[in-house]
């Protein structure tokens, strides 16, 4: 029943995490950090892309590992606020 009710869980936290993305600012710059899913229920198949000053770039990719791209991104944007950048999570639903 323990192991049931954990991956319930990591399921749930999944799915809040499947559509990461953040906003970096600093002075009147500003950095996304995004991770995309290319397949629907996908939770292997993504991507990390970074954008800044309008041009984007992929970070890292994955396609068998669930959560490869979740972690990736976050420790960017946890390097991005060691430099001083201010950074936030935005709350992706929309994007398709």
């Amino acid at each position: 029943m323990k192991h049931i009710l954990l991956l319930i869980l990591a399921v749930i936290s999944f799915q809040t995490y499947a559509q990461s993305k953040y906003v970096c600012t600093k002075a009147h710059a500003e950095r996304d950090v995004e991770v995309i899913y290319h397949a629907p229920g996908s939770q292997t198949l993504c991507e990390v892309k970074y954008t800044k000053q309008h041009q984007s770039d992929i970070l890292w990719s994955a396609q068998h590992k669930v959560g490869y791209c979740e972690t990736k991104a976050q420790k960017f944007t946890e390097k991005l606020a060691s430099f001083g950048w201010s950074c936030y999570a935005v709350n992706d639903e929309l994007k398709s």
